[in-house]
């Protein structure tokens, strides 16, 4: 599942290929993980749009578009992006492809079908996005002792929780807690103030 140092790098990499680039053209193959919050159609309205950036929020990949509208993209446990000429072939169940202005196609595919393609005018009306945590560099250590204070269970589980912080998954849950010398099943009430000080680092 691609997490937020993963998504970072996809941020990257994508800002510079495709801001400024228009949507020519909108083939949904499998429209199984396409929400349309405009209900106006999703490719009849992501058509003709243009990428005004790339943008990340917790594990969601934004790209705003210069009409005010943005389209959102919840990758889940398996959802990949490709930015790719027509002509290579496309990975395994691609669901969603843009034609973009330069030539290239930027796919969504999924194998397991579980991530989320949203076009919305308002970020608020994505399922779960007023409920998630700051990012993680936003946190200071006493809001994040203050963030975990409501929660008595296993550290890993919290840490995991988008309320708690955004962007962090299983994988970099485990890494934090092997970094900190804490064992990721501790119950987070038996946490030392140390031990939670260096899971905030």
């Amino acid at each position: 599942m691609p997490e937020l140092p993963d998504l970072e790098i996809i941020r990257e990499v994508l800002a510079p290929l495709l801001t400024g680039q228009t949507i020519n053209d909108v083939e949904i193959i499998r429209p199984l993980v396409v929400r349309d919050l405009t209900l106006q159609g999703f490719a009849e309205t992501l058509t003709g749009q243009t990428f005004a950036s790339v943008r990340r929020r917790g594990k969601v990949l934004l790209f705003p578009l210069q009409s005010g509208l943005t389209l959102a993209i919840n990758c889940k446990l398996a959802g990949r992006l490709q930015y790719a000429l027509p002509a290579e072939r496309r990975l395994p169940k691609t669901h969603v492809v843009l034609r973009l202005s330069d030539g290239h196609e930027l796919r969504y595919s999924d194998r397991k079908t579980m991530g989320q393609v949203y076009l919305t005018a308002s970020l608020e009306a994505i399922p779960g996005w007023g409920e998630m945590g700051a990012e993680p560099f936003d946190v200071t250590l006493e809001s994040f002792q203050e963030r975990l204070k409501p929660y008595r269970g296993e550290i890993k589980g919290v840490l995991t929780r988008g309320g708690v912080v955004a962007g962090i998954g299983n994988a970099y849950a485990d890494e934090i807690c092997f970094a900190a010398r804490v064992h990721p099943y501790r119950k987070r009430t038996s946490l030392t103030d140390e031990e939670i000080a260096r899971l905030y680092e």
